[in-house]
């Protein structure tokens, strides 16, 4: 669904539905706002954020996108001076919390429409929800999504929801913005989603797509691209060959801000808890950068701009209300790798398929369950991918070593001094077990070679989802009998 306001009217409204108070913007000594424009000397602030997955919503502990957008018109005036600034992300989009999920991402990209974002790379998980709803996605966002490494295998064309590459001119200064995806991304979504796609190296991608940015016009390159800082450390050679001064990163969650062999490499961390903010200085008769600085800011809790605020809140009253419905309760968090998720899983899971003895999850593809009362906007966010369990066969043998060599969570069995189901029987090598995985990693998500081991499948079409919201449902959890107590032994 398309913004029903402007870019330039949104932010106007929102200039005057935000707090009175404004915050300063930081400059330290020495930085390019000190400088002066001049007829060849343009200034350029760039915002950027990586893998924000749809955390739309302010929390206790962090701050959400109307906290963030207060910070970017109060402290970086990006109403003030807006034909200066350019707003990145580096993808990973949407996958994540229910106000997100549950509308696939368009709840998300509606409000980074309103943020005024420009490019975005696109992010292995902003496959989650297959191509269809990707190219949705793409037609929906009033930014490009851009990706220079992916072609389509059969023809090598370009897929219809990627550009490889913008010229973006930001205060008369032409910038070509390439985009890069991970590698990882075949093994890192769905598989069979991007079966027909080819993710193919950075430095071939670069070494065609930098020089068609030039030869269109760019003056100034700068790579945005959802890779861990350490891809985009070994991408510095060749930024230096290519004149590249700025990579951009993501996937891997860091907070990075370096400089290497003169190379800059930022990456914003995740969720929107924070933003790398650019300054520089372009000359546009030689066609180079003059001066840079980088900083990182943290979005905490605090003012929020009313305009997104309601914004964002419309978008929760369109969900389905029982989202939001009390079902139980924690006492503390639930960690997204703790045995006590394994536990949670395995137990929901199990209760719903006749003769299934061991569940397998992979922690990845879980998010940690928040203490407090639990809804099932809670269950949403913490598997926030539309999966559906298998039953698979696999003899004991075959699921120690997908235990020991891929260290899932693990549901139904215990590792004690051997691994033991519930009633102290041990596993049995040579028996064959029922056990449940969800679809992505029998698929092959991360590795996993259960489609390849297992001796039989039977997709069930039950949603991982609905028999953790039941299981939890049923338990009647309260403060005085929380959740926690439910899952303190299998």
């Amino acid at each position: 669904m398309k913004a029903p306001l402007s870019r330039r009217d949104f932010l106007r409204s929102a200039s005057i539905l935000g707090a009175a108070s404004v915050l300063a913007a930081c400059t330290p000594p020495g930085s390019g706002q000190e400088r002066r424009e001049s007829e060849t000397l343009r200034h350029l602030v760039i915002l950027y954020t990586n893998d924000e997955h749809g955390w739309l919503e302010q929390g206790q502990d962090y701050g959400g996108a109307d906290s963030l957008m207060y910070r970017w018109i109060h402290q970086e005036k990006i109403l003030n001076d807006p034909a200066h600034h350019l707003i990145l992300s580096g993808g990973d989009l949407y996958t994540g919390p229910a106000l997100s999920t549950w509308f696939k991402g368009e709840s998300a990209i509606d409000i980074m429409n309103a943020m005024g974002y420009q490019a975005a790379a696109i992010g292995n998980h902003d496959f989650d929800y297959g191509l269809d709803n990707l190219q949705a996605r793409a037609a929906q966002a009033d930014f490009p999504f851009i990706s220079a490494n992916i072609r389509q295998k059969a023809t090598g064309a370009i897929p219809q929801f990627a550009r490889p590459y913008i010229i973006k001119e930001v205060n008369g200064i032409k910038i070509g913005l390439v985009g890069l995806t991970t590698r990882e991304t075949p093994i890192d979504t769905k598989p069979a989603y991007v079966a027909d796609l080819d993710f193919f190296h950075y430095d071939t991608a670069l070494k065609e797509a930098v020089p068609q940015a030039r030869q269109a016009g760019a003056d100034l390159i700068l790579v945005v691209g959802h890779l861990c800082t350490t891809e985009i450390r070994s991408l510095v050679p060749l930024a230096q060959e290519l004149a590249i001064p700025i990579l951009f990163g993501g996937h891997c969650h860091e907070e990075t801000n370096e400089t290497v062999e003169g190379v800059v490499l930022v990456q914003s961390g995740s969720f929107m808890r924070g933003y790398i903010k650019i300054d520089l200085f372009f000359d546009i008769v030689a066609k180079k950068v003059v001066s840079l600085e980088t900083s990182f800011h943290r979005n905490e809790p605090g003012k929020v701009d009313e305009a997104l605020t309601g914004r964002i809140a419309a978008w929760r009253a369109k969900s389905d209300p029982v989202l939001w419905q009390r079902i139980g309760f924690a006492r503390q968090k639930i960690s997204r790798s703790s045995v006590q998720m394994a536990r949670l899983l395995g137990k929901a899971w199990l209760s719903v398929v006749q003769g299934a003895q061991v569940s397998l999850a992979s922690s990845r593809y879980v998010q940690s369950l928040p203490a407090g009362e639990i809804t099932p906007a809670h269950v949403i966010g913490m598997l926030a991918t539309d999966d559906v369990l298998v039953n698979i066969e696999l003899a004991g043998s075959q699921l120690v070593e997908i235990i020991e060599n891929h260290h899932p969570l693990v549901g139904g069995l215990e590792e004690k001094d051997v691994y033991r189901f519930p009633g102290g029987q041990s596993l049995d090598p040579e028996t064959i077990y029922h056990v449940l995985v969800p679809d992505d990693i029998y698929e092959g998500c991360q590795g996993y070679p259960l489609k390849q081991m297992a001796l039989s499948a039977q997709v069930t079409g039950i949603g991982w989802r609905e028999p953790v919201i039941n299981w939890i449902t049923s338990q009647k959890t309260s403060r005085t009998k929380p959740l926690d107590d439910f899952l303190d032994e299998s």
